[in-house]
């Protein structure tokens, strides 16, 4: 019996294609004339499968054609690539064929491995139609290629910053698993992964990652820091306890998010016992007395305090009645870790926080007496049902500026000090507080929790990161053949004489500021990636054959100018028609010659022209005919 659904190419476009301006996939299908994607059935799949993957599926909208597998099939992809980030997606015709075939176009949000996406959203749709039930195989495809469900939550964090960035007007390329990748183009783009950037000095981060080498930097100084002394074994921790005096921590230097620490040990026995359990996941053991009080936040960036929240021990107060796995049930209702995109992380009952209770004489069907507190773990990890609280103030100016000293001592542009405070109100010299951890890639997930809302942190960041000054540069794009190098080669040495380092991409010349780059072929997209993200470009002219953008894409999703020759180029104006929807106005090189165009885009980058903004004022564009046919599949 012939299939529902078939699987006949997988092409990838570049970022500039007649889907959209982000990368994405060409799928191209075939279905049999009577099949029928049940909607209710796929979601019902995916949700025993994952919630968020129904969950993306349910929010996917998909342009074209209605009803039927196709567009079924091109929300299951969406589902699996989306990672909370909206991705556009549309059905259409494809050339008729012994069965109904289309073209399934998928915008790509992030790096991955997409090229496995398309074969298992075919096979999630086919288990669907045959009401098959989401087995250990196919759980372990979609955690192969799509991580686990708590490694689609950290991605998810990246796309508060994504959002952000696209607020701005901030154009922003992809990067491997969590990263942003880069954002700006030429010589005002920046890498970034998450709070991690090109202006983070390795130094300062490797420092930070060492809790021992940070805490040994911070104490050189007169910087308030727990006494800390090394453990190589077990006989040796309980010396230090015994030296440093108790209660004691027993942590592993190089772990994060409370992996492998034990608090509040007061024998010995439990010293001993917590040295073996750090072991586990590190060769490196410190012993440090334990510092009172609260565990704060406070974020630092470049110099300054931009945000403090106090981070609570998740804890459930009983009431007699209910046992402690309804209490965690009710605190999963809060509006952060609600599905859609919860910003929160559900509590689960994990091996720690199942040891945890045990350690405190209670488990999951504990029936609490009224008003008895029951901390969850003692760390405030959202996980472990900890609560971000927002502090507005007072702050002791001691403690702000103990903050800020240490991510300056440590050598960090964006740094999480955490600081254990009895009083925040109240300078560390009169209550005994002190710094606990240093954080090079603090998470912004937290204050925006914490403030019910994208406050301020996020907008002072991007301040730090990206100024005010320009972030994109002039892109003019050539259409047509060689004859239409000439006129490119041209616009570069106007360019030029005013001052810019010029990216240019024609049929004999592929360099950057001067500098000869390796040359992946006249048309591929790849060539504009290179110019974009080169940091000494100020400028690009490219000159493109129409038919590879239409083919594959133009490799980025902004530019300034299509230029087209007397007459134009054959597919010219269908090439153009995809620039325009990436901000390009359409001109003729004639508009060029006295160079009054070119004066008007360079003074307007220098403007700080943002990236979602690309049209220049003055222009009259030439109106575009229509797209081509030609077959966009590569």
């Amino acid at each position: 019996v012939a299939e529902p659904l078939r699987l006949l190419s997988v092409h990838r476009l570049a970022a500039g294609n007649r889907l959209c301006r982000r990368p994405c996939l060409a799928v191209r299908i075939d279905t049999a004339a009577d099949a029928s994607g049940d909607p209710d059935a796929v979601a019902h799949l995916l949700a025993n499968l994952a919630p968020d993957l129904e969950d993306e599926f349910r929010l996917a909208r998909v342009a074209g054609a209605a009803g039927g597998p196709a567009p079924a099939f091109a929300a299951v992809m969406a589902a699996l690539m989306a990672n909370g980030y909206d991705l556009a997606a549309r059905v259409e015709p494809a050339p008729p064929a012994a069965r109904p075939a289309w073209w399934v176009l998928v915008e790509m949000g992030f790096e991955g491995p997409f090229d496995q996406v398309p074969a298992l959203a075919a096979d999630l749709l086919l288990a669907a139609m045959a009401g098959a039930p989401a087995g250990p195989a196919l759980r372990a495809r979609v955690e192969a290629i799509c991580g686990t469900g708590l490694h689609r939550y950290g991605r998810s964090q990246r796309n508060l910053l994504v959002r952000a960035l696209e607020a701005r007007g901030i154009g922003w390329r992809a990067g491997p698993e969590a990263a942003v990748g880069a954002a700006g183009e030429g010589r005002w783009r920046v890498r970034l992964n998450n709070s991690i950037t090109d202006r983070t000095m390795m130094p300062g981060a490797a420092a930070a990652e060492r809790k021992d080498v940070a805490s040994a930097l911070l104490a050189r100084l007169g910087l308030p820091v727990a006494r800390q002394r090394p453990a190589a074994d077990r006989d040796a921790a309980c010396a230090a306890a015994a030296a440093i005096g108790y209660p004691v921590v027993v942590k592993p230097v190089d772990r994060s998010n409370g992996r492998g620490i034990t608090v509040d040990l007061t024998t010995p026995e439990a010293v001993a016992a917590a040295f073996e359990r750090a072991r586990r996941g590190s060769s490196r053991i410190v012993v440090e007395a334990q510092l009172p009080g609260t565990a704060h936040r406070f974020l630092v960036v470049r110099g300054l305090l931009v945000a403090t929240l106090a981070n609570r021990r998740g804890r459930l107060v009983g009431d007699g009645v209910r046992t402690v796995r309804e209490l965690v049930a009710e605190a999963n209702r809060v509006p952060s870790r609600q599905r859609p995109r919860p910003l929160g992380q559900e509590i689960r009952f994990t091996t720690d926080i199942l040891d945890h209770l045990a350690r405190h004489g209670h488990d999951p069907e504990t029936v609490p007496a009224r008003d008895e507190a029951v901390d969850l773990h003692w760390h405030a990890h959202m996980a472990r049902g900890g609560v971000p609280v927002a502090i507005a103030g007072p702050i002791h100016p001691d403690n702000v500026r103990a903050a800020c000293q240490a991510a300056a001592v440590i050598g960090l542009d964006v740094a999480g000090i955490d600081l254990h405070l009895p009083d925040i109100a109240r300078s560390w010299r009169e209550t005994g507080g002190g710094i606990c951890e240093i954080n090079r890639a603090p998470g912004f997930r937290t204050h925006v929790i914490a403030e019910g809302r994208v406050g301020t942190v996020l907008p002072r960041y991007l301040d730090h990161l990206v100024g005010p000054g320009p972030r994109t540069v002039p892109i003019l794009v050539f259409l047509g053949g060689e004859d239409m190098d000439g006129p490119a080669m041209q616009a570069a040495r106007m360019l030029q004489a005013r001052g810019l380092g010029i990216g240019l991409a024609a049929a004999t010349r592929f360099e950057a500021a001067g500098l000869p780059l390796a040359d992946p072929g006249v048309g591929h997209p790849l060539r504009l990636v290179r110019l974009v993200d080169d940091p000494s470009v100020e400028a690009v002219v490219a000159r493109v054959p129409p038919a590879a953008i239409l083919e594959r894409g133009f490799g980025h999703d902004r530019a300034c100018l299509a230029i087209l020759g007397d007459p134009p180029a054959p597919d010219a104006h269908g090439a153009a028609a995809i620039l325009a929807a990436t901000g390009a106005d359409t001109v003729t090189a004639d508009a060029l010659a006295d160079g009054s165009l070119l004066d008007r885009i360079v003074a307007r980058h220098r403007r700080g022209a943002g990236a979602g903004d690309s049209r220049v004022a003055d222009v009259t564009p030439l109106r575009a005919g229509p797209p081509s046919a030609h077959d966009t599949g590569g």
